[in-house]
């Protein structure tokens, strides 16, 4: 009888052993999960962070070019109506002078 209760003792302590072996395994394997996921989080930030840079720059490069394309439009309009006034000046100048000479000579 006391062999069986040495007996029952040993393997007692052997499943504890065991128990504590796997716990202290699975901990570390947790842990190391732990690391790779905080890893692989931090990866997937760097490629989104860097995604959205290179969006910006995207955006900023065709925000100016359509901003550049808008003032040629703008500065060819406003050339165009300049030369329309310059011509109606050119026009009312002339009516000018037709009408002071008019007047001065009848």
């Amino acid at each position: 009888m006391l062999e069986a209760f040495k007996a029952i003792k040993e393997k007692h302590l052997e499943a504890k052993r065991i128990i504590e072996e796997a716990t202290a395994e699975a901990e570390k394997i947790k842990q190391e999960a732990a690391q790779r996921g905080s890893s692989a989080y931090e990866e997937a930030y760097e490629a989104a962070l860097s995604q959205a840079e290179q969006k910006a720059v995207e955006v900023k490069r065709k925000t100016a070019k359509e901003a550049e394309q808008e003032l040629e439009k703008f500065l060819s309009q406003a050339e165009d109506r300049s030369k329309r006034i310059d011509a109606k000046a050119e026009k009312n100048f002339q009516k000018a002078v037709n009408a002071v000479l008019n007047t001065i000579l009848i």
